[in-house]
This record gives C-alpha cells, sequence and structure tokens, in this order.
C-alpha cells in the first residue's frame, strides 16, 4: 500500500478519532463502560445480521423512509430469502421478546436509563458486540411497529381502535401535539439504525480482508464497544419516548417533553458516533479502492518485468519512466540528467538501499566501480533509494548529499517511485533495508536479486559475469593471506618475514588487556616473532573505537579505519552467503565451514582469536576468546613442544583440542536473512550438533 495513503488515511482517521472522543468525554465513560465489560462472557455469539437488519428496516421504512438513505444503502440487495429470515427469527426471537419487555417494563423515567441499558447487556452477555447492537434495535423495532401498526389501522379497524382506547393511544402520531416529540423519536431511531448498519459494515470489511491492514478499519473496530453502548441507550432512550406517546397517569415517572438533558445527551452522542463511522468507512473504502488499483498495477509490472524481453520496456516500468517524462537519471560522474537509453545494451546493477547506507559499504563500491570504469565494461549501476518515510524537503536534501558521492547513475526523482515498483523489489528481490545489489542482462532480465556479496569478496563488478567456480577457482583454502588481502598489506611483510600473526577481536576491554598480555609472553618464552592485529567485532564499532585507543599503548596493531574493520566481516558474510546461495554446505566445504565458525565465535560477544603465519603455512588457529586465553595462559603445558622450530601452531592445535573434548560451550550466530530466507540448518563449529534458531529483532544506531 502506498505510503502517501497510508500516511493520509491515518492523518484524517486520527482527526476523526480524536472528535469522536471528545464527543463523548463528558460522562464518566470509563466507569460507565467498566460496568458494562463486567456483563460480558467469554464467548461472543455471532448472529444473522442482514436478515434480521432487513426486518428492522421494513419496520421502520414505511414512518421513517429516511433510514436507508442516511446509512446509503439500497436495501434491495439486502432482501434475503425467506427460508433464512425464518431461520434468523426463530433463533433469536425470545431474546428480542425479552429486551422488548426490558424496555417496556424498566423505562420508568430517565433516571434509570443506564440501569436499563445494563440489564440489557445482562441478557446479550454471550453475544457478540455487533449482535448486541442488532438484537436491540430489533426490539426497539417491534415495539415501534406496534405502535405505528395500530396507530395506522385505528381509524379504519374495530381491533386497532379498541387496543388504540385501552393504550390511550393518540388519534396520530404526527398530530400537532406529538409532533416534536416524534419528530425528535424518529430522528433518533434513523441515527441508531444507521449506526448499527456502519458496524456490520466494518466487521464485514474485516472479514473480506482479513490479510489486508487498513489503519482506518483496525481504528473504527476498536470503537465499536462504547458505539454499541450508546446504541442500546439510544435504544432504551427511544423506548422511554415511545412510551410517552402512551397514555399515562400523573404519578408515572414519563417525561412529558423531549427536552430532557438525557434524550439530548443519547442523540447528540449517538450522531457524534454516526459522522465518525460515516467518515471512518470512507477512509476504508477509498484506501481498499487504492489497494485494489496498486494490486492490478503490481500484478501488471511483475508481468512486465518478468516476461518482458525488451530491456528498455523492463527499465522504464522499474524507472517509471513514460515517454512525457522528463530525464529519468542523474548521471553522478557528470553531475547531469540522462535518459533511460544510456542503460540500452549495458548489464544494469539496481543498488538499493535506504539513506542510511553504510558509508564503509559506499566507498568500496565507489572505489571498485572507479577501478573498473576506466575499462571498456558494459554494464552500469543505478541507484534506487527506497525509504518508509515520505520524501519531504529534508529527506530530499540527504538523497541529494549522498548520490554526489556516487559516480553512477541514480533516480533523478526518487519520490516518483511508485508503490507496485517497492512492493516488488521487497517481494521478488527480498530488500529489507539492507542493502542489495540486484542485476539485470541485456535483455533487462533479472539473473540475480542479489550480487552485492560477490562484488564485494571478489573486489570487482566483473565477477558477477563469472560462473560461481570460476569465482573461488583460486581461493580453495582457508588461510590468513585471503582474510586480509587488501585490508592490511603489512601482514604479507610479516609473513615474508616468518613472523607468526594473531588477529584477534571482541568488545570485552578486560578480555583484550589480558589475551595480549599473555600473548606477548607466551612468545618471549617460545622465542617466536608474533604481530598482533586488533580486528574489532562484526557488530560493534563503537566500542571498537573505545577498546584502539586502550590498546595502542601496548604496541598491539589496528586496522586503520572503521572502513577496514567493515570490510573484513563483510568479507566474511558475504563468502558464507554467496556459498549458501550457490548450495553449498558447512559438512561439504571446509571454507563455508570456517568462516561460519569464526562469525561464531564472534557472535558469542566474547573475544576470538586466529593465529597463523610463521614457517606453520598450512596450519591455521583458531578459538574462542576463554579457551585461547586458557591455553596461553597454560603454557607450560605445552611449552616444550611449542618452543620447538616450526611447532608452535601445532601444539597449540593440539592443546585446543583435547580442551574442546572436556569443554562446555555455548555458541552464537547472529547472521542476516539470505534473500528472504533464513539458514535452514547450521551446526555448531565445536560440536557438530544443529544449532537451535532463534528470531532476533535489532536496532543499532551508531552514529
Amino acid at each position: 500500500m502506498a505510503k502517501a495513503l497510508a500516511n493520509v488515511t491515518k492523518s484524517i482517521s486520527s482527526v476523526v478519532s480524536n472528535a469522536f472522543s471528545m464527543s463523548i468525554s463528558a460522562s464518566n465513560e470509563t466507569k460507565l463502560m467498566n460496568e458494562v465489560l463486567a456483563t460480558r462472557a467469554h464467548d461472543s455469539t455471532d448472529i444473522q445480521f442482514r436478515p434480521i437488519l432487513q426486518v428492522i428496516k421494513d419496520i421502520f421504512n414505511p414512518a421513517l423512509p429516511k433510514v436507508d438513505a442516511i446509512a446509503n444503502v439500497d436495501s434491495s440487495k439486502d432482501k434475503t430469502t425467506e427460508p433464512n429470515l425464518e431461520g434468523a427469527l426463530s433463533t433469536h426471537a425470545c431474546i428480542i421478546y425479552k429486551i422488548s419487555c426490558e424496555m417496556s417494563c424498566r423505562c420508568a423515567g430517565i433516571a434509570h436509563i443506564h440501569a436499563t441499558t445494563l440489564s440489557i447487556f445482562n441478557l446479550l452477555s454471550s453475544y457478540s458486540w455487533e449482535s448486541i447492537g442488532v438484537l436491540s434495535v430489533a426490539a426497539l423495532a417491534a415495539n415501534f411497529g406496534e405502535l405505528w401498526l395500530v396507530a395506522q389501522l385505528s381509524t379504519t379497524n374495530q381491533l386497532a381502535k379498541s387496543v388504540s382506547l385501552l393504550k390511550q393511544l393518540p388519534s396520530g402520531l404526527t398530530d400537532q401535539a406529538n409532533k416534536v416529540k416524534y419528530e425528535v423519536l424518529t430522528t433518533l431511531i434513523v441515527t441508531i439504525v444507521s449506526v448499527v448498519e456502519y458496524i456490520i459494515r466494518f466487521k464485514e470489511l474485516r472479514n473480506q480482508h482479513i490479510t489486508l491492514e487498513v489503519p482506518a478499519l483496525t481504528e473504527a473496530l476498536s470503537k465499536v464497544p462504547i458505539a454499541i453502548y450508546w446504541t442500546v441507550r439510544s435504544v432504551v432512550a427511544c423506548g422511554i419516548m415511545i412510551t410517552s406517546l402512551v397514555g399515562s397517569t400523573p404519578d408515572q415517572q414519563v417525561p412529558s417533553t423531549v427536552d430532557a438533558p438525557e434524550i439530548s445527551v443519547v442523540t447528540n452522542k449517538i450522531k457524534d458516533i454516526l459522522s465518525y463511522l460515516n467518515n471512518s468507512y470512507k477512509l476504508c473504502v477509498h484506501y481498499i479502492d487504492e489497494y485494489k488499483k496498486e494490486m492490478q498495477s503490481y500484478d501488471k509490472l511483475v508481468q512486465i518485468v518478468e516476461s518482458s524481453l525488451d530491456q528498455i520496456t523492463i527499465l522504464s516500468a522499474l524507472i517509471n519512466f513514460t515517454k512525457d517524462s522528463v530525464a529519468p537519471l542523474f548521471d553522478g560522474s557528470t553531475k547531469k540528467k540522462v535518459q533511460i537509453d544510456e542503460l540500452k545494451g549495458k548489464n544494469t546493477f539496481f543498488l538499493v538501499s535506504d539513506l542510511d547506507i553504510q558509508m564503509e559499504e559506499l566507498e568500496i563500491l565507489c572505489e571498485i566501480y572507479e577501478k573498473e570504469s576506466r575499462r571498456d565494461i558494459h554494464y552500469e549501476i543505478v541507484w534506487f533509494p527506497i525509504i518508509d518515510i515520505t520524501w519531504d524537503e529534508a529527506t530530499l536534501k540527504k538523497y541529494e548529499q549522498l548520490r554526489l558521492k556516487m559516480k553512477w547513475l541514480s533516480i533523478e526523482n526518487p519520490s516518483s517511485i511508485k508503490a507496485p515498483v517497492i512492493r516488488y523489489i521487497k517481494e521478488k528481490w527480498h530488500f529489507a533495508k539492507k542493502t542489495i545489489l540486484a542485476v539485470l542482462d541485456t535483455k533487462g532480465k533479472v539473473v540475480e536479486q542479489n550480487a552485492l556479496h560477490k562484488v564485494q569478496v571478489s573486489g570487482s563488478f566483473e565477477c558477477f559475469f563469472k560462473k560461481d567456480r570460476e569465482i573461488w577457482s583460486d581461493q580453495k583454502t582457508w588461510n590468513l593471506e585471503w582474510l586480509v588481502t587488501g585490508i592490511f598489506d603489512e601482514i604479507t611483510e610479516w609473513a615474508k618475514e616468518k613472523k607468526y600473526i594473531c588477529l584477534y577481536g571482541g568488545e570485552d576491554i578486560k578480555w583484550v588487556k589480558e589475551f595480549v598480555v599473555q600473548v606477548k609472553r607466551v612468545a618471549a618464552s617460545a622465542g617466536i616473532a608474533i604481530e598482533l592485529v586488533y580486528m574489532g567485532t562484526s557488530n560493534a564499532a563503537e566500542h571498537a573505537d573505545e577498546i584502539i585507543k586502550n590498546i595502542q599503548k601496548d604496541q598491539t596493531h589496528t586496522l586503520r579505519s572503521r572502513k577496514s574493520m567493515w570490510l573484513f566481516w563483510s568479507r566474511l558474510e558475504s563468502m558464507l552467503r554467496v556459498k549458501v546461495q550457490s548450495g553449498k554446505t558447512v559438512k561439504e566445504d571446509k571454507l563455508m565451514r570456517e568462516v561460519l565458525m569464526t562469525l561464531t565465535y564472534d557472535g558469542s560477544g566474547q573475544g576470538w582469536a586466529i593465529i597463523g603465519g610463521g614457517p606453520e603455512t598450512n596450519i591455521l588457529v583458531k578459538a574462542k576468546g576463554d579457551l585461547i586465553l586458557e591455553c596461553f595462559a597454560k603454557f607450560e603445558q605445552w611449552k616444550e613442544k611449542g618452543s620447538q622450530k616450526g611447532m608452535f601452531l601445532q601444539a597449540i592445535n593440539e592443546w585446543l583440542g583435547k580442551a574442546h573434548s572436556e569443554k562446555k560451550h555455548c555458541n552464537k550466530l547472529t547472521f542476516p536473512m539470505i534473500d528472504g530466507h533464513v539458514l535452514d540448518i547450521v551446526e555448531c563449529p565445536d560440536c557438530g550438533h544443529p544449532m537451535e534458531k532463534y528470531v532476533t529483532y535489532k536496532c543499532c544506531i551508531t552514529k
């Protein structure tokens, strides 16, 4: 559903709702509703609303033709077959009669109107709110119908005349003497029936569109209990007025006029409620109509994108370009507007993100793009911004500032991106805030929903045009050089010098300091040269900054920028994503297993370490923080072997292998969804058992 429509309906609904609340806030509603709620049973029986409602209208219409007009109802559409009618009424005739008697017997005066209302709620305690409204109005219709029928026939029918004499009914309900009373009564009845009609409509809308979130409908349904209370109370007030039209003795507490404050209160309340429901219903209908239009537009877009073989047709549908449109794209390199034909015959990468795209991620993509754009490469990138808020002036300004950092193309007017396109990207390309890079070939066909991770791992947009096996043909083993190539160049020099290299991370400053001390102590005792490089954590850059400040004085190395730190973790995550997308499993792919283990260690929230280099080029040690720290703290247990030339890493691995079998462990892995799905099975890197799956919702604000 379009954000603009949702915002408008939400705004209008809020105004209407406030008006509703203000209109009924004069009375002690909280107290009244608590008393009503105390009558409710756990079960809520629904009745057949439409057949009974049709009988109600048939009774009121001869005297009150406005019943259908005010509710905007075509009564012919609601005509019900006799079997349904008889079945609906036979089941509930007894309860309708009881309500009718309750109104007739207890309507001794205005002072008892709330008590009478509560007694009706007690009678209907097991019925749904909507059913209470319909049955109460049905009882009112029965009482009114009887009065109207006798009054109409009393001049021509002896039986009716006799009944009229016994009840002392007026000779004409609309005579001058009863005119004011009758007008107030009929106006109130028309309003009551209209309110009940709308309440039934809302229930029917919910049943018809159960999967659709309609803000105005949700809001209106929340008001149904209070609306039903005032409906029943208004029904009771009508009962009082009907009684006032019947002959009465002076000692009866029946209002002789219709200007009693209570009658005025219920009349104003029910009118306000009707106004609210009327406006809410219009909002609902408008919202649903717009949703249906968007559904049609979405289906048409899907058909174009997934069926057409014409590149420009597909791109035009996604970018919302028409012949009458101005140039829809902005070229970041020339700072000029360009036509969609700029993409003709080129593979097109759609970079989809919100406005909180990570700067490190953007910088790396820019570096790759600028490096390759000097060659004769037939591809182009288009930044497609998708946000969950309105494109106001401040948001547009932020967008324009961001696109100036990009050398590729971007959407000239991001507010022109239509809701069906946004839905397509979210549902078909599985965009959910995290940046993706969808790829369309020269025919406009979507050949990959997210190639971002392949680009990040390989450092090339060209990599996409190779098959998966070709992407990894140069990288089949897990080693230190692959982990840090392009991130920390000094490691290459250290490796040539046969130095051992320890990458470590975590956000526990106490563990970090103790680990550094232990490593340096062991290195000195074993007579080896070892370089330590702090790699931070995958999701806590702000903690890393604090730790870096504390460890720099310990002469341990740190990455020069957050971008380098982000690239290290992004490379690991990207590697795992590509492996999953290509159908690899942890059991059959060693590289995937090692990556998963490192991410799992980081996800534990503790420290971790990976050690390689030296003369032992084929060995790479890795472990969680508590275990590796204990290993170095107990150096004396493996000192003899670890001090031998070329045996340092092997000795650590032997100690860790033994410790793993004796130690309890609790591993965690926090990993985003891959193309809209979570990993089905992830095996524990320590014991090989399937890890339990939980759902985590995260919001990390680091700026």
